[in-house]
């Protein structure tokens, strides 16, 4: 787990052919150390200190992998947003069926019914239910890798 945060650290301050070579280097030296591991990855110190230190003097690069992870979150918050809209919209039009109802939600139509023979949600298939995920996936990659970081002008230095 220690080489894994260290990693995750190293992306922001190192270029990925160089992280690989300090993590197998500190890998071998971790596995050829006679102490215990605990020992060993005490006195090596944080990850997020170990990681300025072999970044020390270079400029900082995006988390490619930190907005990954921010854009399948915010994703995944999107879809159960969603969904539990389309479930309240189900729910009310069965409280008073039989009903149909339309709503849009982030540009995308939604359609609930409920009537003597069943019930269901449905939505559009139209560009917005392709565009919404894809803006949301866009700008939560860009904010969560920290993309501003390219367009610096002096890259001679560390945040």
């Amino acid at each position: 787990m220690y080489l894994l945060r260290l990693d995750w650290h190293l992306e922001g301050v190192v270029s990925a052919s160089e992280r690989r070579r300090i993590l197998r280097t500190l890998r071998d030296e971790i596995d050829t150390d006679g102490r215990p591991v605990q020992a060993v990855i005490a006195d090596l110190g944080a990850p997020r200190t170990l990681a300025a230190r072999y970044g020390e003097g270079g400029w900082m690069r995006p988390l490619w992998s930190i907005g990954t992870l921010t854009a399948a979150a915010a994703l995944g918050t999107y879809w159960v947003v969603f969904l539990s809209f389309a479930g309240g919209m189900l729910a009310v039009v069965d409280s008073v069926a039989p009903m149909k109802a339309e709503a849009t939600f982030f540009f995308v139509p939604v359609n609930a019914f409920s009537n003597d023979q069943g019930f269901g949600i449905g939505w559009s298939g139209g560009w917005e239910w392709l565009v919404v995920p894809i803006v949301i996936i866009a700008i939560f990659l860009l904010v969560g890798a920290r993309v501003w970081r390219l367009f610096r002008r002096d890259r001679t230095t560390t945040e």
